[in-house]
């Protein structure tokens, strides 16, 4: 069977003045996003690309009438007619582009917006391009690009073709895809919120900032002195665990840190310092693993500190940076001569893994501990310019763990913003480094991505389906092929209705953002994976056939890291499995337009947006994804 659809476009009136304009006009400003305007009013000001943007949090349209032209400069002077031509655009901090009254695109200042304006260009035609550029939130100070451009053919009218092979299931599709990740405590720890996330799939949940309040002075409330000159205060450390044990059914990822201001061996008001007694440290190790065993909330997985690669962990004066701890560091790291700070706050790290990784073990032998919890990548900065002594945090750990026989049972790091062919290559460096480490090659059981978002500052697509397809193209292309099997989404919930490049994936109530849904499309895929062929840089997609439920399911991937467009997509299945004869398709959509708060509160759920009966031993399904969406396509037995 064959089924064509067509993508859904959001379509707003735009009465345009009588005369083409042969420049941009910008409107003035208002406090939040607006519908189209219906015409030009007197006091828009002319503005060209290169002019400086306004600084504030203030919206603004951007509106040009024009009319394609018969040759595009600056591209060998190229002929238009007959061509696809399209308009690249990038303005302020971000926006939503409009060609004729359509909602095309969506787009940041590190993603620019490409949208087709005619698939057969006819020189002359009028064309109308309104643009609403969002308020300020952390970039863009000028209206940075409007092009004329040839669209290729592939991108512009060919279809792409997926093809799912159900004849030899691979692997076992693991329990989870994606997990989570939180630091300082979450917004609430509701029942509500727990069955949203359970709802979710998620399966595992790494925080952070977990020991930070636990010891406290002999004088402090609430608990007497146990054993030691200090009394514990565990009501936040227990409250954590039981909202992912008991109520999500999660797995908890505890990262030990950061430090009780009574342990600071240095003043620092980060909570960064390293501990003036190691000893101490252990001691608050053992303890918390044991709570957590004798309360039935054990923490299966703990990791050591967070990204002490970039000055996150300040050593002490007991953190000299011996000589033989700069024989090892350099040795690991393959090169000499560098800094005494470096090789103080990797002493500091090394004596804080040694401590965590006794204290913990010696109350749950079998528990995993792990790290580096680096920040980007394991690289050093010269080898991007983005790193930071990745390199020597992540070998040097190995060396440490081997000369002290200390358990590394799975590796960390973070990554934000990076294309996922960046993220692949950081997997690639740890497996490459651990193959000088047979030792651990066969000890570590996960690489973890503790850390992993569209970006690590506010950022607009963290509020919409950029930063959701950003992610969903990071688990295609790098996550599942590169056994990345612990990655988890930063953050979880914020504290408001505001509208902001928020990191997290669940607003007030537990309303869903884009991203949420993108999540649960990936956790909910089981049984084993069907190998997909096809797609090109735009489209990507995964499959699984779940026999048990009579259920195959492919999450399709339109994005692009800059220029993204949309997309004919044809997938096709060339043999179906007998169960599903009879039965139904169904097809679930993350777009501009739909399952998207930032678009339309009253629409923030996923959306079903297509469904069919499933009819003979073949499949065949025709649609159009729009640049940066998310689509599940499932089909299921009678």
């Amino acid at each position: 069977m064959t089924i064509h659809r067509g993508a859904a476009m959001t379509c707003l009136s735009f009465v345009a003045c009588s005369q083409l304009l042969a420049e941009w006009k910008v409107l003035p400003p208002t406090n939040e996003r607006t519908g189209l305007p219906a015409s030009l009013p007197g006091d828009a000001k002319v503005i060209q690309p290169g002019d400086p943007w306004p600084q504030d949090n203030q919206f603004r349209w951007l509106i040009g009438a024009f009319k394609i032209p018969e040759a595009i400069e600056g591209a060998g002077d190229t002929l238009t007619r007959g061509r696809a031509v399209g308009m690249r655009i990038n303005c302020g901090d971000g926006g939503e582009v409009y060609v004729d009254g359509k909602l095309q695109a969506r787009y940041d200042n590190d993603h620019p917006a490409l949208v087709l304006v005619a698939e057969k260009a006819a020189p002359g035609a009028p064309v109308r391009i309104a643009v609403q550029v969002y308020g300020r939130v952390q970039g863009g100070d000028k209206f940075d690009e409007a092009a004329w451009t040839i669209v290729e053919p592939a991108r512009a009218t060919q279809p792409v073709r997926l093809t799912i092979d159900t004849g030899r299931p691979g692997d076992a599709v693991p329990s989870g895809i994606i997990g989570l990740s939180q630091g300082a405590g979450l917004a609430d720890y509701e029942d509500a919120t727990a069955a949203k996330l359970k709802a979710g799939g998620f399966k595992w949940f790494r925080m952070d900032n977990v020991f930070t309040n636990v010891l406290k002075k002999p004088s402090e409330p609430p608990a007497p002195a146990q054993g030691n000159d200090f009394s514990y205060d565990w009501s936040d450390f227990d409250r954590r665990l039981d909202f992912i044990v008991k109520k999500m059914e999660a797995e908890p990822i505890f990262a030990v840190s950061y430090m009780p201001i009574v342990l600071d061996a240095v003043k620092n008001d980060d909570r960064h310092s390293a501990p003036r007694d190691y000893g101490v440290w252990e001691d608050l190790c053992h303890r918390a693993a044991r709570r957590a065993l004798e309360r039935g909330t054990r923490v299966p997985y703990w990791e050591v500190w967070n990204e002490p690669n970039t000055g996150w962990i300040v050593p002490g004066p007991q953190d000299t940076g011996t000589p033989e701890m700069r024989k090892l560091y350099e040795t690991a790291l393959g090169k000499t001569g560098v800094g005494e700070d470096i090789i103080r706050r990797f002493e500091a790290y090394a004596k804080l893994y040694r401590a965590t990784a006794r204290g913990v073990q010696r109350a749950d032998p079998t528990a995993a501990v792990g790290g580096p919890a680096l920040a980007s990548g394991p690289f050093e900065q010269s080898e991007y310019g983005f790193c930071a002594n990745g390199r020597g945090f992540a070998r040097g750990l190995m060396a440490w763990c081997r000369q002290e026989k200390l358990p590394l049972d799975f590796v960390s790091w973070h990554e934000y913003f990076h294309p996922a062919d960046i993220i692949a290559n950081q997997a690639d460096a740890m497996r490459a480094y651990l193959d000088d480490y047979p030792e651990f090659k066969k000890t570590v059981r996960h690489f973890m991505l503790t850390e992993w978002n569209e970006a690590w500052w506010p950022n607009r697509p963290q509020d919409h389906e950029v930063g959701a397809a950003y992610c969903a193209d990071c688990v295609v292309r790098a996550f599942i092929p590169k056994k990345i099997d612990r990655p988890c989404f930063f953050y979880v919930k914020q504290n408001d209705e505001g509208f902001r490049g928020d990191w997290s994936m669940l607003m007030p109530n537990n309303v869903p953002k884009p991203a949420y849904h993108m999540a649960r499309m990936f956790n909910g895929l089981a049984g084993r994976w069907l190998t997909v062929k096809g797609g090109d840089d735009d489209v990507c997609g995964v499959a699984a056939w779940d026999e048990r439920a009579g259920r195959l399911a492919a999450v399709l991937v339109n994005f692009r890291y800059r220029y993204s467009l949309r997309r004919h997509v044809r997938v096709e299945i060339g043999h179906l499995p007998k169960v599903l004869a009879g039965g139904e398709y169904a097809v679930w959509t993350v777009d501009a337009a739909r399952s998207n708060v930032w678009n339309d509160r009253q629409r923030a759920e996923l959306e079903r947006t297509d469904a069919g009966p499933v009819t003979g031993g073949t499949f065949a399904f025709d649609c159009t994804l729009g640049p940066n969406s998310v689509t599940l396509l499932e089909l299921k037995k009678r």
